[in-house]
């Protein structure tokens, strides 16, 4: 074995990164070969950039959690209460908490759509968990497999209409080449546009779905408005992937989402 195989090896098999996609860690391993000589460079680059990548998967503890609030939520009367204390384990399903927010968001997005029999979540995280709750058939992809492996479980153990695949979207076939009647991109597009120029517009057009909702932040991090909206609002008129047209537009809390139909 070559010290190079070694090392990505390594990477692969590391408890720090074993839950990451493994296409992810090969990508970035093989963007940073481009770049760097030295293979202490390569791996150190790599390891870096998927430090960043990682920091918002669940915690280990974080899965056992939501693990036994799902169960919890199955065996008991299936409350509001219990679906809001799952999601509340993911920070891309708790910021659109509280549940009746949520409920009315996806009411508001479905007002134009319509209400799809199959939706298709790119970078989902958990949020197929609370379209399966509310009897919606969805299908996930997220480079994180601690979030597929619980979308799966509440599906095959709970008989919910939901699964989901580990992939990474800015590798080839990522997308599910399924046709759908919704597809969610939520605040998915700037990070595959800030890895790579155009990633963004080509998993638009990868998709194959009647509707393509997408949304944008409108605040940073920490909350401040720094003309966000506006940004974004330019970049998606400019990139409006082809056959696509904007149906609807909307401000919800934090998010600048844009509704996409075939025109």
């Amino acid at each position: 074995m070559d010290r190079e195989t070694e090392l990505l090896d390594k990477l692969l098999a590391s408890k720090k990164y074993r839950e990451m996609c493994p296409d992810t860690i090969r990508r970035i391993w093989a963007e940073n070969r481009g770049r760097y000589k030295k293979l202490k460079d390569v791996d150190n680059a790599t390891r870096e950039a998927l430090h960043g990548v990682s920091g918002a998967f669940l915690t280990d503890a974080e899965a056992a959690e939501c693990a036994w609030a799902m169960h919890a939520w199955a065996t008991g009367a299936r409350t509001d209460a219990q679906l809001e204390n799952i999601l509340n384990k993911h920070a891309s399903t708790r910021e659109r908490l509280p549940l009746a927010d949520m409920d009315a968001l996806y009411a508001r997005i479905f007002g134009i759509t319509g209400k799809p029999d199959r939706i298709l979540d790119l970078a989902c995280g958990i949020n197929p968990i609370y379209l399966g709750a509310r009897g919606l058939k969805a299908t996930g992809v997220d480079i994180s497999g601690s979030a597929v492996k619980l979308v799966n479980s509440f599906g095959s153990t709970y008989g919910m209409p939901v699964r989901a695949v580990c992939a990474d979207l800015l590798c080839p076939g990522a997308v599910p080449g399924e046709r759908f009647d919704a597809a969610l991109l939520f605040k998915v597009l700037p990070l595959l546009e800030r890895q790579r120029a155009g990633a963004a517009t080509v998993v638009m057009e990868s998709v194959d779905a009647a509707s393509l909702v997408v949304s944008f932040p409108t605040r940073t991090l920490g909350g401040r408005r720094v003309g966000m909206a506006g940004q974004y609002a330019a970049w998606m008129e400019s990139h409006l992937p082809r056959g696509r047209q904007i149906t609807a537009s909307f401000e919800a809390r934090n998010e600048l989402f844009y509704i996409l139909q075939r025109g």
